[in-house]
Formats: C-alpha cells, sequence, structure tokens
C-alpha cells in the first residue's frame, strides 16, 4: 500500500524526537549528587536492524495476510487500530514498573471524570468485556471475604449463586457469567422476573444491544432489582458511540456498566471500561489480576494497556462526531468516483445514530448489470482475496475454531443467507480505515470492474 504515512516513519520521526528530549535530561543527571537515584526513562523507539520487524512488514515475515478492515470493530479481526497518540501513551507507560493496583485506581478516577460517573462510581481497566463480566461477578459473590475469593467458581456455602436473565438475552457471551459458578435464571415477563427472584437470588444479567428484544426495559429491571436489594450488570459492550451513553447509562443506576474499550474508543484490543459502585468496583479489582489464586488471575491487564487504554477515552470523549461523519462521507466518496465510470451508483448513506450498537454510518453502491457482468457477492470475494493486504473477509467467524459435536448429522443443512440480500448491491462501513485506505479500495474496484465482462 503506498501510503503517505505508515507506522514505521512516524515511530523514526517520533524516536528521533523522544531522543532530542531525553538529552537535556541526561546533561542534568550526571550534575546530581551520586546519592540521588533519579527514574529511568524507558528506551526509546529505535529502528529493528535485525530479526522480527526488521523488513517492516512483520505480517509478511510471519506469513499471514493482513485486512484493510470493512467488516467493523470485531474481536476475531483485531477489533480496531490504535491511534498515533494512543501508541505513544503505550511506550510511555512501558518507561517504569508501578503498583498496578495503585495505576488502576488512579484510572478508574480519571474514567470518573471522562465519563461523568455519578457521585460513588468508579471504573476499572479490564482485559476487555469479557474480562470485566467475569471479575464483576466474582465481586459480587465474594465481596471481600477471603475464603470466597479463594474458591470461585466453586460456591459451595455462597449464600446467593443464582443470576436472573432475560432469555432473550442470553447470548455467546453470558458464558463469562455462568464462569464464576453462577446458574442463569431464564424468564421473559416481568411477573416471571419478579417470582424468580428468591434468597439466592445474586444480581440481573441485562444485555443493551438487545434491548429491543427482551419484554422487560432496564429501567424496569433496575427498579425491581432495587426493591429486591440485588445487584445489576449492563453490558453495553458495543453501544458507543453515542459518547454519552457512557454517562447515561451509569445514571441510570445500573451497579455495573461494561464497555468495550477496543472498539470505536480505538484503545487497545484486550481492554475494557467498567464503570460501577466504588464498593463492588474495589471487590472486582479483588478478583483479578496481580491478586493471585483469583478467578480473575488470568484477565490480566497490563500498564501500558491501561495508559493507552485512558488516552483513546479521552480522544473519543473529546472528538467532534459530526467531524468524523464528514470523513467517512469524504472516503465513500472517494471509492464512489472511481467506481462511477463502470455504471455503479452510490446510495444514500445508512446511519442511524440511536441504534443499539456499533453505531457508524453504512455505504453502499449498486452496480448496474446492464452495463457490467458481476455480483455483489463476487465483488466481496475478490476484494476480500486483494493481496499483498486483503480488504475485508468473507469469513470472519470462528475460522474453524468451533468444535466438533459427536452427535451432528451427518449432512448438516446448507447455513441459512441473509434474507433479501440484492445481487446488485455490496457496501461497507468507513470506521475504521486509516488514511489512504479508501484509494486502495478504490483501486482495488477499478481492477474488478475493469476485468468483469460487459453485459
Amino acid at each position: 500500500m503506498n501510503l503517505k504515512w505508515n507506522r514505521r516513519s512516524f515511530l523514526s520521526t517520533l524516536g528521533a524526537a523522544t531522543g532530542s528530549l531525553l538529552a537535556p535530561k541526561a546533561a542534568l543527571a550526571e550534575k546530581k549528587t551520586k546519592d540521588e537515584k533519579p527514574g529511568v526513562d524507558g528506551h526509546a523507539i529505535v529502528p529493528i536492524k535485525k530479526g522480527l520487524g526488521s523488513t517492516g512488514d512483520v505480517y509478511k515475515e510471519l506469513g499471514v495476510t493482513p485486512l484493510v478492515n470493512i467488516v467493523g470493530t470485531v474481536t476475531v479481526i483485531g477489533g480496531s487500530v490504535m491511534k498515533p497518540e494512543v501508541m505513544e501513551l503505550m511506550r510511555q507507560g512501558n518507561q517504569h514498573f508501578v503498583m498496578i493496583n495503585d495505576l488502576e485506581v488512579a484510572a478508574g478516577r480519571y474514567i470518573e471524570k471522562l465519563c461523568k460517573t455519578p457521585p460513588g462510581y468508579t471504573g476499572l481497566v479490564t482485559g476487555g468485556v469479557a474480562a470485566g463480566i467475569v471479575v464483576a461477578y466474582a465481586g459480587m459473590l465474594t465481596e471481600d471475604l477471603e475464603p470466597r475469593l479463594s474458591t470461585v467458581p466453586d460456591l459451595t456455602g455462597f449464600p446467593k449463586s443464582e443470576v436472573i436473565i432475560q432469555k432473550a438475552h442470553r447470548n455467546p457471551f453470558d458464558h463469562q457469567v455462568r464462569q464464576t459458578g453462577v446458574k442463569l435464571i431464564e424468564v421473559e415477563t416481568k411477573d416471571q422476573m419478579i417470582n424468580a427472584i428468591n434468597p439466592k437470588t445474586l444480581a440481573m444479567h441485562y444485555i443493551n444491544i438487545q434491548s429491543d428484544m427482551g419484554k422487560v426495559s432496564g429501567p424496569e429491571m433496575i427498579e425491581i432489582a432495587k426493591k429486591a436489594n440485588i445487584y445489576t450488570f449492563n453490558d453495553a459492550s458495543a453501544d458507543v458511540p453515542p459518547k454519552e451513553r457512557l454517562w447515561e447509562y451509569p445514571a441510570q443506576g445500573w451497579d455495573f456498566v461494561a464497555f468495550s474499550g477496543g472498539k470505536d474508543i480505538c484503545g487497545p484490543q484486550s481492554t475494557g471500561i467498567l464503570i460501577g459502585k466504588e464498593q463492588l468496583i474495589r471487590w472486582a479489582q479483588m478478583n483479578m489480576s496481580p491478586q493471585e489464586d483469583r478467578i480473575g488471575r488470568a484477565c490480566k491487564v497490563g500498564k501500558e494497556q491501561i495508559f493507552a487504554l485512558l488516552k483513546a477515552l479521552e480522544m473519543f470523549v473529546d472528538q467532534d462526531y459530526d467531524e468524523v461523519l464528514r470523513s467517512y462521507d469524504a472516503r465513500a466518496e472517494v471509492i464512489s468516483k472511481a467506481v462511477a465510470k463502470f455504471g455503479v451508483t452510490a446510495l444514500p448513506r445508512q446511519f442511524n445514530p440511536n441504534a443499539l450498537g456499533n453505531v457508524t454510518p453504512h455505504y453502499s453502491w449498486k452496480i448496474d448489470q446492464t452495463k457490467v457482468n458481476i455480483t455483489a457477492q463476487d465483488v466481496i470475494k475478490q476484494l476480500a482475496e486483494t493481496k499483498p493486504v486483503g480488504i475485508g473477509s468473507t469469513n470472519a467467524n470462528s475460522m474453524g475454531m468451533r468444535g466438533r459435536n459427536p452427535d451432528a448429522p451427518a449432512h448438516p443443512p446448507e447455513p441459512r443467507r441473509r434474507r433479501n440480500q440484492d445481487p446488485t448491491t455490496f457496501g461497507f462501513a468507513m470506521w475504521q480505515l486509516k488514511d489512504g485506505e479508501d484509494k486502495y479500495i478504490a483501486d482495488r474496484l477499478v481492477e474488478i470492474f475493469s476485468a468483469a465482462p460487459k453485459a
């Protein structure tokens, strides 16, 4: 890809600048007395001259194909791409050692300011929302009791071990709730929810992106839970933008709300933001790394990731989303102009700013098959097969990582295709494109349509 800016040139420039900034500090350090022990700065960024990374194309060195992301902020292809400022905070975070628990508490206070949390709430940086779910539910179960902290998920003797969830809100991520040893109790109606509450009920679990699929709203669930003195958890992983949800959801009264740090916030993919009541956040932190003999020991988040996530969150909160939308429109226009001569026309932008999750504009183009004989499916397939950098993926799923089912039928039915899939219309999102990738897509589409048979 012939881009004006690339990570390698950026880092080289940054390394030179960092070196010049550190030079005066080194001179001053020589003048200090022998008894003084100044802190030691981290390593400046330097070119890699041999081994892995020395060619500047580490993907090629490992033999894997990188992708231009037109799919979305999905974990299976890497979530999102961090901005240069976020990468720099990751470097700065690597400069020193620190007590991770102290850093987490300080980060929580910074999250309080950025996310305008209600009084008595704070934040916690977790290893993604999935990790946030594990440590939050562990915290509800254990409180600050050491005998419980070291035994989860064995809940023998625990007074509460059931979590109520609407049947319509079941999804693959409630595995992380079950991971703590609790039993999920499915309900459908408000009356069933109320009647399901018993002395063993710990909490109620809510999936925000599936709000329109259940019969009990979030505010109704909060009201029911408060009357019963049980906890509530709102999984809002992919539900920003709009940024206002970062403070609107906690203000509704949830005990915990979780947001992904590696989707549109564009922090490290392996980060999440857990916002909740201070005591509950402390209990959650007691259940995660760096604490030992805890279910959340595997839910580790590094100091570098914490700093980077805070910078990404700050940039996300400070951004002008109208300006962001204009940048997406400009990228789409580059593509529209390139394909117009083939009888491919841009359709109106689709954008619902009030969607429950994955809020982003979607752009699409219609192929005039009286001029060129190619289907939308063929276009997407050929984009994915682009070399050396693929454009999207026709297989953005588990990539063969589903388990084998010995009870499956010998001849399983064909997977269902999406309904009303127009063979003349293809489209995708612009939100994860880097500078220059719109032109890369446009040039590839010109190649595809130029090689397609004329109608």
